[in-house]
């Protein structure tokens, strides 16, 4: 009976939270061949306070549903590029209503305005993430880390002269994240990349799973990157304790992505997106940006409770419902008040088109290109590119929450709030009120897409050939002209119909000149001659010509 007091007044005046919170540190950060060397007497106390915990009273005092969790009773997590990132973002929304975590936002931005949702559940950490002291701060009694991917995601491309400082915000950042959770002994590691690790820039990948090799070379850097940032967390795995793994996301979209929305507005506006590049049937994996913080919380646990299953192993997340990429790009477009891109232009030639560009741009801007695409956004936006997610299912129950469909239309539904990146078609600009209605109008407002088009290659070709090929003016032209001559030559003699197409001949009629047609431009070139000839018949019936002369010599 005594005990039986003694018990009831220790369990009312102790915080048992805090208790049950240190023990499940220590048993947590406590290696299996350690805890077999405790003495008896602890396993004793364990088991006593194991028995007592099955009070309705004790129940009650350590968790009482009035009462909000405070940041004493959860476990820390930080999340790096957390505030600059689309997911990361949406990663910290998600781990303070998630009620288990408080969270440490660590960015190279300066602090966030206004505060974090839960002020007294989050705090911001301003890094330097080349300086592992720096992030040493900020990963500090975290049991658990999450990295998001800082670096553009598809299709948006930085300029080349960008490259060293992203290398610094990946590679280098990975390296000294890595070392500062290792000297603070973090348990828990989690990256979240790209699927775009094991696409090379040309062939496609179809239904891919973690078996696939990376490519020997990449055609983009910026997926190279990913790479070995992926190497570097992976290979980390088991070092000091380090429980490390990554997840390889394909193309996340969502309310507010300021990357794939943003990209298919950017070349709306340019005129760009009324086109196809390639056939407009190839095939994509997308990711809902819930479903991919999701994964994060999912392989998380996983890495806890069953590390043996997740640790050291990449994971593809995807919707797992394969859509073709321009059919979503033309939704995303029609809901912005934009036409469906109807004209489909092939790769190859809009590969050719940008290299003659970049050769351009280079010649006349010094060397710097400043051409719109890229080859590695045409090769993202014209391959297939799906992947298989069921190791994620298997080893740690991974499953889309939210279906294509259901995101796709969450992402149409804040397309309002974008308004000041898209155009309405209803109001009209400046140029199309001066231009008005006619032909002009239709080519230069790409009303008639493939006049402008035809128009603008006409035009390219045309000043490549007579003023960067490197020939004179008169040999340029003369070759022109016998291209031309020889193209209408081979279109007389071809016939009007050839395997079943009809071909559209030109009439003799649009090569005749009537008789009063060549009278006028011969009296024209007369009359030319002739007021010429009488110019230099007053100039040399000058008596001043020897003064001028003689001045000049003076000078």
């Amino acid at each position: 009976m005594a005990a039986w007091l003694v018990a009831t007044s220790f369990h009312k005046i102790l915080n048992w939270q805090n208790l049950i919170n240190i023990a499940h540190r220590f048993v947590s950060r406590t290696r299996s061949s350690d805890l077999a060397k405790l003495p008896l007497r602890c396993y004793k106390a364990v088991a006593f306070f194991a028995f007592y915990s099955c009070s309705p009273d004790f129940a009650m005092a350590i968790a009482d549903p009035d009462r909000p969790p405070t940041s004493a009773d959860l476990a820390i997590c930080t999340v790096v590029f957390g505030h600059s990132t689309f997911l990361g973002r949406s990663l910290v929304s998600s781990l303070l209503s998630s009620g288990r975590w408080t969270a440490r936002v660590a960015d190279t931005l300066p602090p966030p305005s206004p505060g974090p949702i839960h002020p007294d559940l989050a705090s911001y950490c301003h890094v330097d993430v080349t300086d592992p002291s720096s992030l040493r701060s900020a990963v500090a009694g975290a049991v658990a880390v999450f990295l998001v991917d800082p670096l553009p995601s598809f299709p948006s491309r930085p300029p080349v002269g960008d490259f060293p400082r992203l290398h610094e915000l990946s590679v280098i950042a990975a390296k000294s994240l890595i070392s500062a959770c290792r000297q603070s002994g973090v348990r828990r590691l989690v990256y979240t990349g790209s699927a775009d690790v094991v696409f090379d820039g040309e062939n496609d990948v179809c239904d891919a799973d973690e078996s696939l090799p990376y490519p020997d070379a990449y055609e983009d850097a910026i997926n190279e990157l990913r790479m070995q940032v992926e190497v570097l967390v992976l290979s980390a795995n088991g070092m000091d304790d380090l429980l490390t793994c990554a997840l390889r996301p394909s193309i996340i979209f969502g309310p507010e992505d300021p990357y794939f929305v943003h990209f298919i507005v950017k070349e709306a506006r340019s005129g760009i997106a009324k086109f196809v590049i390639g056939n407009g049937k190839n095939i994509c994996d997308c990711t809902y940006i819930d479903n991919v913080v999701h994964a994060n919380l999912s392989v998380e646990s996983a890495l806890s409770s069953s590390p043996a299953s997740v640790a050291g192993k990449p994971f593809f997340i995807t919707n797992d419902e394969p859509v073709e990429l321009w059919e979503f790009i033309s939704y995303i477009l029609e809901n912005l008040g934009y036409k469906r891109p109807t004209f489909h232009i092939p790769a190859k030639l809009v590969l050719l088109v940008i290299s003659l560009l970049k050769r351009v741009g280079d010649k006349l801007n010094g060397g710097v290109s400043s051409h719109v695409l890229s080859a590695a956004t045409v090769h993202t936006l014209s391959s297939s590119r799906t992947f298989d997610c069921s190791k994620a299912k298997n080893q740690f129950g991974y499953s889309s929450i939210v279906s294509f469909q259901k995101g796709l239309d969450l992402t149409v539904k804040s397309l309002p709030r974008l308004e000041d990146l898209g155009n309405s078609q209803e109001t009209r600009s400046e140029a199309d009120r001066m231009l008005g209605s006619g032909v002009v109008a239709d080519i230069l407002l790409w009303r008639d897409e493939k006049k402008t088009f035809a128009l603008v290659v006409t035009l390219f070709v045309l000043f490549y050939w007579l003023f960067l090929s490197g020939k004179t003016f008169v040999a340029s032209s003369a070759r022109i002209l016998m291209v031309v001559c020889l193209s209408l030559f081979i279109h007389g003699i071809l016939p009007s119909q050839m395997f079943g197409f009809n071909l559209k001949k030109i009439p003799s009629s649009c090569f005749e000149v009537s008789e009063s047609t060549m009278r006028c431009i011969f009296l024209t070139l007369a009359s030319l001659w002739n007021q010429g000839i009488l110019a230099m018949r007053l100039l040399a019936q000058g008596d001043d010509w020897s003064i001028f002369f003689k001045v000049r010599n003076l000078t």
